[in-house]
């Protein structure tokens, strides 16, 4: 039994590369705080205060946390916990851009999250396996926050699509 040997051109080869790589792994958070991962007992650096959320649940609220960096500016980032217990999920990501520039966070968000599943004139929506994120551009004079939850989270993603 003989054995053919074929070469392949470097077109083939990054072609079959590209067909090992897969496809770019869907971010579950941003930064260091993860859905599928991050607790209350992560949020070591900030001050963090019991809360209630709009439906009534208990929550703790994060602040005063190590900032993020978000479309060339600095974001404060303020984090959202199911519960009081150090193992309570993590169950919202916010981030305040002071200074935002709207085009650059836009930009910034589909290279982190890819293409807005819905647009308006002051806000975008992106959506993934893990998370729904929504941009708003600006909040406020000047300032623009970013609203990251789990998709277990309906209840509030439609409070936040309301607004």
């Amino acid at each position: 039994m003989s054995v053919k040997r074929v070469a392949l051109g470097p077109v083939a080869m990054l072609a079959m590369l590209g067909a090992c790589e897969g496809r770019k792994p869907e971010p579950s958070g941003i930064g260091r705080w993860r859905f599928t991962k991050s607790v209350k007992a992560d949020a070591k650096e900030g001050v963090c205060q019991p809360t209630e959320l709009t439906d009534g649940r208990k929550a703790t609220w994060c602040f005063a946390l190590p900032p993020y960096k978000v479309a060339n500016r600095t974001a404060d980032v303020d984090l959202y916990f199911n519960g009081t217990a150090d193992d309570s999920p993590l169950i919202e990501i916010q981030l305040k851009i002071r200074g935002c520039v709207e085009d650059d966070l836009d930009r910034w968000m589909r290279s982190v999250f890819g293409p807005p599943i819905e647009t308006k004139p002051t806000r975008g929506y992106w959506k993934n396996s893990f998370l729904w994120a929504a941009a708003m551009m600006p909040s406020e004079p000047g300032r623009c926050l970013v609203h990251v939850l789990p998709l277990s989270e309906a209840a509030e993603i439609a409070r936040i699509k309301e607004r």
